[in-house]
């Protein structure tokens, strides 16, 4: 999430992002997009990953829920307030007006309640959730990761479908709730700051000290606020006049707000219709790579494996 070089990674199973700037030595933020890059891919060294259509949320406004339990190391309420502050972070971002006098970034989260069902998944034509969970018993993205958002889009245009978010309580020891955050602890706010970023279609950039920065060292906390990259960007992807930036043009967001999940919302995990009554999404996940999960990762974790004798590099690599 931060800025030193040393720190945990922001890691990425991310999907490939495009630069918005066309000077190859420049830096500026990236975006998610629907061709997954290498798994040896490091935007920090390499800048943004520029293949494929940039994804991004059509409606003026999305919902998500938390699931039920939160977990031992943070309660429900204090999850979701750091969530709420998270998500406002970026939907709060003052804009160029560029002459609308529109300052706001045209995107909106809410928070939808307590969820009972905790699968990463999307199903079309079924009630679904953008869930975010915390897994305090099993970890299986690897140590080094923090945090994890997994999206669902439509390959051909970019539009995001689905989100959910993953946060890795089980290595994150100690974790920091509230100030001050001990040097050796884990910002919370700032691991969430930075998968919220992965959840509204950001991805990882290549300036040292923005929040979607692809290393986090712990006890920072400067994550949590929004650099001037994280401001373009969604400024950028979410114009204030209320249109979306994509690959080839603008595409303007739906007229009205409605948080509701695609395809209806429902506490509980829902089977897929089958039959003649079925509806099904424009586009289906398939295994051509609808779903990209981008992940923050650390390497403060992968040097400790190092130095006990594990065959791996000094920061974990996104994926």
């Amino acid at each position: 999430m931060s800025s030193a070089v040393r720190g945990r990674r922001l890691g990425a199973f991310a999907l490939a992002s495009v630069l918005v700037s066309t000077a190859p030595s420049a830096r500026a933020f990236c975006r998610t997009t629907t061709e997954k890059s290498p798994p040896d891919y490091d935007a920090v060294g390499a800048g943004c990953w520029g293949r494929g259509v940039p994804l991004f949320w059509r409606n003026a406004c999305l919902g998500y829920s938390m699931h039920r339990t939160a977990s031992r190391k943070i309660s429900y309420e204090d999850a979701a307030n750091a969530l709420s502050t998270a998500f406002t972070r970026w939907t709060g971002a003052t804009c160029p007006t560029e002459g609308t006098g529109r300052s706001r970034a045209s995107i909106d989260v809410r928070d939808l309640g307590p969820v009972e069902c905790g699968n990463i998944e999307y199903k079309s034509g079924v009630a679904n959730q953008n869930v975010i969970v915390f897994r305090d018993e099993t970890w299986k993205y690897g140590q080094s990761v923090l945090g994890l958002t997994t999206v669902v889009y439509n390959p051909e245009t970019g539009e995001i479908y689905n989100a959910d978010m993953e946060i890795n309580t089980l290595d994150m020891e100690p974790l920091a709730v509230r100030d001050p955050v001990a040097p050796d602890a884990y910002d919370f706010a700032s691991v969430v700051t930075h998968e919220a970023g992965h959840f509204l279609g950001i991805a990882h950039s290549d300036v040292p000290g923005s929040t979607m920065y692809a290393r986090y060292d712990q006890g920072q906390t400067s994550m949590r606020n929004l650099a001037p990259d994280d401001i373009s960007a969604i400024c950028t992807v979410y114009r204030p006049d209320g249109d979306r930036a994509v690959l080839n043009g603008k595409v303007t967001q739906a007229p009205q707000c409605d948080p509701t999940p695609r395809g209806g919302y429902s506490s509980e995990c829902q089977e897929k219709r089958t039959g003649c009554g079925a509806s099904t999404s424009p586009a289906k996940p398939t295994a051509g790579g609808l779903a990209a999960a981008l992940a923050l990762a650390a390497a403060l974790v992968a040097r400790r494996r190092v130095r006990a004798g594990a065959a791996s590099s000094s920061s974990t690599r996104a994926r």
